[in-house]
């Protein structure tokens, strides 16, 4: 604990104060003034409280956090109650009087163990995908070649912990990198801390308070769309279990155009005379300040007069025409037939008595080479002149 700054003047309050809170990280412990209206300054972790005994009457009691007001006391001027409470970071808390003599006390919290450089650094915690939360943080410049990190995530009030179950090593084995794919179940305000340990040495915690609605990353949305000649309507949609109000920023470019911007805050957007473009859009909570990345590009070809719908209108007029010019042949060849007809009728066959009569008959041919011919018996007929 640090001993109490005092003066006896109080025009010279805020000057004390100044000085005193300038050079209080710099006081070793003592004893206690006994005629310090505060004493027994400690911290009570559990409660989150910096509390104290009163020895007289004081009118207000404010409290600061290296060397920055956080807030006054309560229930009579009997404790500060602190919102987050670091278990890892050692801070200077402080209290000094609203009004009297200028007077200042502190104490340390937590007290510091091991090596800071031996710590976890840079630790950094993001919610991404809806339903996941990843943590990544660097081995301490100073840490041991043994050292092995483990993260926890603590309830605020009750300070239940739960360890991460799924880690990611780097190169020297080292845990790098946690990921948790439960955020729907989980608080919405946590205490994250890694620890590490090695068999040589002392290795202090690292933690951090975090809201998840505060530190999610969206996801650029995909914009989907319909569109003719004269008029595109585009829309997208953002899904998150923390953020229903959304800023968006959409870019457009028209061909060869410059891009230009819209900011909106409705997940929809009309373009009229579009032409063909791209567009791309990204988006942030409406009460936050991290953007996503930019969406893919998505290409729009909204102008029928462009060379696709063109060839399609093409090959159907030619094909239309061929079938016409095939029919009008057809019809040619018909009627020029018909008028040969005419002009030249077909002449009559002649009668053939002989054939005619033997069209009913069946005739037999005979081949003279074959062997197979009979002689056919002939007889003599001798004419006998009358007598």
């Amino acid at each position: 604990m640090w001993p109490p700054c005092r003066g006896s003047r109080i025009p010279m309050a805020l000057l004390w104060l100044a000085v005193c809170l300038t050079s209080v990280s710099g006081l070793l412990q003592t004893e206690e003034d006994p005629d310090s209206p505060i004493k027994n300054l400690r911290m009570e972790p559990g409660e989150k409280r910096l509390t104290w005994d009163l020895h007289g009457n004081v009118s207000g009691i404010m409290c600061f956090i290296n060397s920055k007001f956080i807030t006054k006391a309560i229930n009579n001027n009997r404790y500060c109650q602190f919102q987050v409470l670091s278990s890892c970071e050692v801070k200077n808390f402080t209290v000094s009087l609203t009004k009297g003599p200028p007077f200042l006390m502190g104490i340390q919290y937590p007290l510091q163990e091991g090596n800071p450089g031996a710590s976890a650094q840079r630790l950094d915690c993001w919610v991404h995908d809806m339903d996941f939360l990843t943590c990544s943080w660097e081995v301490g410049r100073e840490a041991p070649s043994d050292v092995q990190y483990r993260l926890y995530r603590q309830h605020l009030w009750t300070r239940r912990e739960q360890e991460c179950p799924h880690y990611e090593m780097d190169d020297r084995g080292k845990h790098v990198r946690c990921h948790f794919n439960d955020v729907p179940r989980l608080e919405k305000q946590l205490q994250i801390l890694v620890r590490g340990s090695s068999q040589s040495a002392r290795i202090p915690c690292s933690d951090r308070t975090v809201e998840l609605s505060e530190i999610e990353r969206l996801n650029p949305p995909n914009i989907t769309g319909t569109c003719n000649k004269s008029y595109s309507m585009m829309k997208w949609k953002v899904s998150s279990h923390f953020n229903r109000r959304y800023e968006y920023e959409l870019q457009i470019q028209k061909g060869s155009d410059p891009a230009y911007t819209e900011k909106l805050q409705e997940n929809f957007f009309e373009l009229y005379n579009p032409g063909n473009y791209m567009a791309r859009l990204k988006v942030k909570g409406f009460f936050r300040n991290t953007w996503s990345e930019w969406s893919a590009p998505q290409h729009f070809v909204c102008d029928v007069g462009e060379d696709v719908p063109r060839r399609d209108w093409l090959l159907s007029a030619l094909g239309l025409l061929a079938t016409l010019l095939v029919m009008g042949l057809a019809v040619v060849l018909c009627r020029r037939y018909s008028v040969l007809q005419k002009l030249f009728p077909p002449i009559p066959h002649m009668k053939d008595p002989t054939i005619d009569n033997l069209q009913s008959s069946k005739l037999v041919a005979w081949e003279a080479s074959k062997a197979s011919w009979e002689d056919c018996p002939v007889a003599e007929v001798q004419v006998l002149g009358e007598t």
